[in-house]
């Protein structure tokens, strides 16, 4: 869905760039194409290559681009986006200067419905959005008035939301969304009698959600639906072999099977964050994160969630190299809580594992680490390591990390493109 914003500016002798981005859950819909994958932290299933103990999941969306007017233009139709929280519209700014006065929430609407008199939720707890959305955050009810009976008495809360159904319901107001926090769960019974459903849930409260018009698909979206997970792939400075690991746990344990050091991300982590957290975790060692391998889609996992696993190539910290020089081994620490045993062994060694050749999955996946574990990484003080290939054709596989700042409001993202690129 796309909703149109007018703005309208005047400054002479520049160009306007504006964007939108919402972090709002309520404004999402399922024609949204950049709808974000998410994921249940705590509902993670254990599998060969992710830890069972460890989920993503923030309900962490950042979807479409609006932007670009000219100063001399009256009016511009910004495309509308939505994600977990709150919008901020701003001009070209940069960190150290931000005009905090041009910083606007646009996902109020132009023309929001004045608060009727007879809603029995204090407009303070109601949240509208450009969507035809409602929001009713329970928790600011409890803030603004903790006695109320219509938060102890579920007969009431039934009524009392009923009725104000009916007045979204007048003023064509089209999802609603409801917040209830773990506190007043009692309150979920009626909201469901009501023809809300669950949405999603997350420790300390659960959001439901109902569509108004009857005579229209519910065009709010899906809930959770990836966990994003990672693997490390780091080779000796001098031997060349790989590290790996053995779990206590799960399926690789049953199969009693080396695997390299894999987690899930967690909630608005990067991926390269995520992989040289993990080895820390792990095996103790510190790592400097050069680029994706390969990634592998997954499905059907876990109260059905789908899964996004990226295969990440890593160099040791150049401290270790020090030790090395000085006649000394790199210590491994194994994490008392998951893992059994670390060690270096050889790639072959590992590919040729009985559960792998009988993949052609991990066949392919073993494949690529290999590939890029033969080309080898030059353990240098500089900030990037550079494969023996690289050297004599300048060429890399795989996706290289990029954090840049957004430019047109503070914050940077992570981009990951191809290093042949």
């Amino acid at each position: 869905m796309k909703s149109g914003l007018l703005l309208v500016q005047s400054i002479a002798s520049s160009t306007i760039r504006c964007l939108t981005e919402s972090r709002h859950p309520s404004l999402m819909t399922r024609s949204s194409s950049a709808f974000a994958h998410l994921c249940d932290r705590k509902a993670a299933a254990p599998r060969d290559n992710c830890n069972a103990h460890r989920a993503s999941n923030p309900f962490t969306a950042a979807n479409a681009l609006g932007f670009a007017c000219f100063a001399s233009l009256s009016a511009t139709s910004l495309a509308l986006c939505s994600g977990d929280n709150r919008t901020n519209i701003s001009m070209p700014a940069t960190k150290e200067n931000i005009n905090r006065s041009s910083i606007r929430d646009i996902m109020d609407p132009l023309h929001k419905p004045k608060h009727s008199s007879s809603c029995p939720f204090p407009e303070e707890a109601i949240r509208h959005d450009t969507y035809q959305g409602v929001t009713l955050n329970i928790s600011k009810v409890i803030q603004i008035n903790p006695n109320k009976e219509q938060l102890s008495d579920p007969d009431v809360f039934h009524s009392d939301l009923e009725k104000t159904l009916q007045i979204w319901h007048e003023q064509s107001r089209r999802g609603i969304w409801l917040r209830i926090p773990t506190t007043h769960s009692h309150l979920i019974p009626p909201a469901t009698s009501l023809g809300f459903d669950f949405r999603h849930a997350e420790p300390g409260y659960c959001v439901l959600t109902k569509w108004l018009p009857i005579e229209q698909e519910s065009r709010l979206p899906n809930g959770p639906s990836h966990q994003v997970g990672v693997g490390v792939l780091v080779v000796h400075p001098r031997t060349g072999k790989m590290l790996a690991v053995r779990e206590k746990s799960g399926p690789a344990a049953a199969r009693k099977l080396w695997k390299m050091p894999t987690g899930l991300t967690d909630p608005g982590e990067d991926i390269a964050t995520a992989a040289v957290r993990e080895l820390k975790e792990e095996t103790g060692l510190d790592c400097v994160f050069d680029h994706i391998i390969c990634f592998r889609q997954a499905h059907g996992g876990l109260f059905n969630r789908s899964d996004m696993f990226f295969v990440c190539l890593c160099k040791l910290a150049p401290k270790y190299n020090k030790l090395l020089e000085d006649g000394k081994e790199i210590e491994l620490t194994p994490q008392e809580e998951e893992i059994l045993c670390a060690d270096w062994i050889d790639m072959e060694d590992y590919a040729q594992q009985k559960v792998w050749k009988e993949s052609p999955l991990y066949e392919e996946m073993n494949g690529a680490m290999l590939r890029a574990a033969r080309r080898g990484i030059e353990y240098t003080d500089g900030d990037s390591a550079r494969s023996v290939d690289e050297k004599v054709n300048d060429t890399t596989h795989g996706f290289v990390a990029k954090n840049l700042p957004v430019g047109f409001r503070p914050g940077s993202n992570t981009i990951y493109v191809s290093s042949k690129l």
